[in-house]
């Protein structure tokens, strides 16, 4: 006859759940440590994150606040009433000066013209009563000077009704150097204009000369 052995297959199976339960405890705890070291981590890095968007941001506004720092120390200071006020009578008094300053070398101006008219008026004076007591010369009129005749006048001739003067060649030794010039004719530069009674009268050189006749 055979006996049951329930309890000692219970107590094997009672023992395998306590190590089954055991060993998920142990997977279950794991589990929790690993996600609570995870969620650490996380934390952490979006703490550091979270910093590091701070710094940023707070670099970002000190560089700002430095260029509007620079920019204001640029900038002119703003002029106040009383400063308006001194610099606005200063340049009122520069003016003043600048005016007076200009009247005084308009007269001055004004003054060396009229010496100097004065300077001129008295030396034409002078000059003047100069020339009146200084008596004029009478320019004499220049004499032209009479050309020398390049021939002697020898006679007058009649020939065929028409009178003829004869005229030598001075040093002309017969009678072939004689000539009979009528009016008109010319011996070099001398040309015959007209036989008067007692002259021949020729034009030389822009002017009327007489010769004597014999």
């Amino acid at each position: 006859m055979n006996v049951p052995q329930l309890p000692a297959e219970n107590a094997g199976r009672t023992r395998w759940l306590k190590i089954a339960a055991a060993v998920w405890l142990l997977l279950v705890s794991i589990l929790a440590v690993v996600n609570s070291v995870g969620l650490s981590r996380l934390t952490e890095q979006s703490q550091a994150s979270a910093q590091d968007t701070h710094v940023q941001a707070l670099d970002m506004r000190v560089t700002e606040l430095e260029q509007q720092a620079a920019a204001s120390k640029s900038r002119p200071r703003p002029v106040t009433q009383p400063d308006f006020e001194v610099t606005r009578k200063a340049l009122e008094e520069r003016l003043t000066q600048v005016e007076r300053a200009q009247v005084e070398d308009a007269r001055v101006g004004d003054l060396q013209v009229l010496q100097a008219r004065v300077t001129d008026i008295e030396a034409r004076s002078k000059k003047a009563a100069a020339s009146a007591a200084t008596p004029r010369r009478t320019a004499e009129p220049v004499k032209p000077l009479v050309p020398e005749s390049p021939f002697n006048v020898v006679s007058v001739e009649l020939r065929g009704g028409e009178r003829f003067l004869s005229v030598a060649v001075p040093g002309a030794a017969s009678v072939s150097g004689l000539r009979l010039l009528r009016e008109g004719d010319a011996v070099g530069a001398w040309q015959l204009q007209a036989i008067e009674a007692r002259a021949a009268v020729f034009r030389v050189d822009g002017q009327t000369q007489r010769i004597a006749l014999p």
